[in-house]
């Protein structure tokens, strides 16, 4: 008898998106959905939310793989793993200078981390992972894991090359960028992946600004902020117009450091821990009762 293909296996995803610093904000909130006892069947991530993938798939999905998660954030933050002078980058890349140092830093990191250059993505026996760069002459969204011989430090490597602090990441004739230049946070990835039921924890945020604040990385990140917000409602849609129960969890006003500075992930895992935790306990949050949020209401605030 051929299997009924119209009720596909029910595949819980976590869609981690990227956001600098700000991704410590999931390490808490993954922890209080752990301790509720709302544990995923995938982890799809871009930028940060992709490190924070492959470390949690790494040191388990559990509450000791959250513990050994908040001690690779822990080492990072001793690392000046991102250039803080962006003006320097800026003409560096204006100038066509070409400074791989920084990619070859965080490589190292991540290899000092156990992520080697031979480990696969079916090295991950209990969870499944998708990792998101974009092919910047296209626009296609590259997954990585789709093809589980994949190479895990690469898709990494490609999912986090932001410029100005990394150039695109060369695979083949292909040149890719940071997954979060076109899908911040990686709903579709997860769809095509699988996914049945999608708890999405976006921590893509901006300070408000105002005419007197003149200074241009805020204008910048206030416009790539909105870009973000626009890519993140369509890929709700998608899923609502799929039947894709999709919880969709912000962490809007609780991180105001720069992205790249890292040093204050503490205070960023409790909040998230906090806003994630006081969600499950109104009831927001529940393993097999969880609805879509309008993306309207969430999205548009």
């Amino acid at each position: 008898m051929l299997a009924n293909t119209n009720h596909p296996k029910k595949c819980l995803a976590f869609v981690l998106s990227g956001g600098g610093s700000r991704g410590a904000l999931q390490v808490g909130a993954m922890r209080a959905l752990l301790e509720a006892g709302i544990a995923p069947d995938l982890l799809v991530g871009t930028s940060i939310g992709a490190v924070n993938a492959i470390s949690l798939a790494m040191g388990g999905v559990t509450l000791a793989g959250i513990d050994a998660l908040e001690q690779g954030w822990k080492k990072g933050s001793s690392y000046q793993l991102l250039d803080p002078n962006i003006t320097k980058l800026v003409f560096q890349a204006l100038l066509n200078h070409h400074d791989d140092k920084a990619r070859k830093k965080i490589k190292n990191f991540f290899i000092s981390m156990g992520i080697t250059p031979d480990l696969t993505f079916k090295d991950f026996k209990e969870i499944q992972v998708g990792l998101v760069s974009a092919d910047i002459e296209s626009g296609e969204l590259v997954i990585y894991g789709l093809d589980q011989n994949e190479s895990v430090l690469e898709g990494l490597l490609s999912s986090i090359a932001l410029p100005p602090w990394f150039f695109p990441y060369q695979k083949g004739e292909r040149l890719l960028v940071d997954g979060g230049a076109f899908s911040n946070l990686p709903i579709e990835a997860a769809i095509k992946i699988g996914a049945t039921e999608i708890i999405a924890l976006d921590v893509d945020s901006a300070n408000s600004i105002s005419s007197d604040d003149l200074l241009i990385y805020q204008y910048v990140e206030k416009y790539l902020y909105a870009l973000n917000r626009r890519h993140a409602s369509l890929e709700m849609a998608l899923a609502e117009a799929q039947g894709i129960p999709v919880h969709y969890i912000d962490f809007l006003g609780l991180a105001g450091d720069p992205t790249w500075d890292f040093k204050n992930y503490k205070p960023l895992i409790k909040k998230g821990y906090e806003k994630t935790r006081k969600l499950i306990r109104e009831g927001n949050i529940a393993p097999q009762t969880m609805v879509s949020v309008s993306y309207d209401k969430e999205m548009r605030r």
